[in-house]
């Protein structure tokens, strides 16, 4: 099977195994002693240690094989997910936080390994014609398996109540351990003899990344803060059972997935940066329809409109972050392989998603407790609109001239990348005359300059050939 399939299926089945909780977990506090705040702190746990882990996964990756830490990672997922299932059974009180918090923190770190290493490999193992439509792929699994979660809640809690949703799925995840084992190329064999710096914080420092990454975890804390909340609130204002309640975890992943068909397109027509405002202004607006917030009518049918919204303005935020953070993080740093360059960008990409659904539940916990769940989602509602505003504000002249390209009819993406390729032909120049008179740099003859030189060379020399074949046709 290719690569590229099998990631898709690792992907989907991870999903399922973190949209699971959000619906089942506030079932452990029927009873009352696990309210919405404390549920806020359990669900966000797993984000928590998945931001916790990502900083070190490009280490990880640099002394042991990819291979052997996605299986481990797929295996853990597995066991915990199963366990999940046996919680109920736990009398005790303060037993059953240790046990759930404990199993949350290893469920996030192995869950935030699988998700870099998935994007990352993509990336690498993937041709540069291909990659956009494989990452959109990867979402497209990635959402199909958090919507599904909430459906196997739905389907086999009526038949065996919390536990049999988590033991069913727990046994299923261990496909992914299979999938991993069969995962082969040239490419994850090669050794690379420079002496790399894994390290992602270097990075933070350029506006442009780290805005995009302010982006990321806005928008997660906009697409996470009602898990503690929401099935309360249908169940109390709206007489929803548990199993219809679940079903509208799913209908953000819907519009998600609808909306993901015309991205490229839109991308192309309007530009990144415009796509991108649109994105983080359709996820706030659709804060105020989660309750819904006045003067909105409190009809079932504007919450249902406001889960579509949300899922509208997810993927013009994160599918072209994650491609612009790789090429900015190359671009930066001309001298990292390529692998450890797509570790990095996608542990970024993960870490503020992570950031951003720990940060999420916890409002959304803290909030709808202290006060209820409409000021809750008013206040989600003034962070979106904040941060819209300072990102448009940052990038107003961008998103002019992208717009100016819109109305007078040139395509966004080939005035872009005829501006890139003018400025790598006067980049290669630079490098050729710099290669040249540098007699000091030309002529040091240490084995790690003597490697950064060839591997500099070689990568620049085959990315221009390619740029100019690409462009000429």
């Amino acid at each position: 099977m290719k690569n590229s399939y099998l990631f898709v299926l690792i992907n989907t089945l991870s999903g399922m195994g973190y949209s699971l909780a959000a619906p089942l977990f506030p079932l452990l506090g029927k009873n009352g002693e696990l309210n919405e705040d404390i549920l806020g702190w359990i669900i966000s746990t797993y984000s928590l240690a998945g931001t916790i882990m990502t900083p070190f996964i490009p280490y990880l990756t640099n002394k042991y094989p990819r291979i052997t830490l996605l299986i481990l990672s797929t295996f853990l997922e597995a066991i915990c997910t199963l366990v999940y299932g046996f919680l109920n059974y736990i009398k005790s009180y303060y037993m059953l936080l240790i046990v759930i918090f404990t199993l949350r923190i290893i469920h996030g770190a192995c869950s935030a390994i699988i998700g870099v290493l998935v994007y990352s490999l993509t990336i690498s193992l993937t041709n540069e014609s291909e990659k956009e439509l494989s990452l959109g792929t990867l979402e497209i699994g990635w959402s199909i398996g958090t919507s599904s979660g909430p459906l196997v809640a739905a389907f086999f809690y009526e038949f065996g109540g919390y536990s049999l949703p988590f033991i069913f799925l727990g046994f299923i995840l261990f496909i992914s351990v299979f999938l991993s084992y069969q995962i082969h190329s040239k490419k994850l064999n090669e050794h690379n003899e420079d002496d790399q710096n894994p390290s992602f914080v270097r990075f933070l420092k350029y506006p442009n990344i780290f805005l995009i990454l302010l982006g990321f975890i806005t928008a997660m804390i906009l697409s996470s803060f009602y898990f503690p909340c929401l099935m309360n609130h249908l169940r109390e204002n709206y007489s929803l059972s548990t199993s219809v309640s679940s079903l509208f975890f799913v209908i953000p992943i819907i519009s998600y997935v609808f909306i993901l068909q015309f991205l490229n397109y839109l991308t192309k027509k309007f530009g990144l940066y415009t796509i991108y405002s649109f994105g983080l202004l359709a996820s706030t607006i659709s804060a105020l329809f989660l309750y819904p917030c006045p003067p909105i009518p409190r009809f079932i049918t504007f919450i249902v409109f406001g889960f579509l919204l949300n899922g509208i303005g997810q993927s013009p935020v994160f599918i072209p972050g994650l491609m612009e953070l790789s090429n900015n993080i190359i671009k930066i740093d001309k001298n990292i392989d390529e692998l450890i360059a797509n570790d990095i960008a996608s542990a970024i990409n993960n870490l503020t998603i992570n950031i951003g659904e720990f940060i999420g539940p916890i409002i959304g916990g803290y909030y709808t407790s202290k006060y209820n769940f409409k000021y809750c989602c008013y206040g989600m509602f003034f962070v979106g609109i904040i941060y819209s505003a300072i990102f448009i504000g940052c990038f107003i002249n961008t998103i002019k001239d992208e717009l100016k390209y819109f109305i007078t009819g040139k395509d966004n993406m080939v005035q872009i990348f005829e501006n890139e390729f003018k400025e790598k032909l006067i980049d290669s120049q630079i490098m050729s005359n710099s290669l040249s008179f540098h007699n000091e740099y030309k002529w040091n003859f240490k084995f790690e300059v003597i490697s950064s030189r060839r591997n500099y060379v070689k990568k620049r020399k085959s990315k221009y050939q390619n740029l100019y074949q690409t462009f000429s046709n």
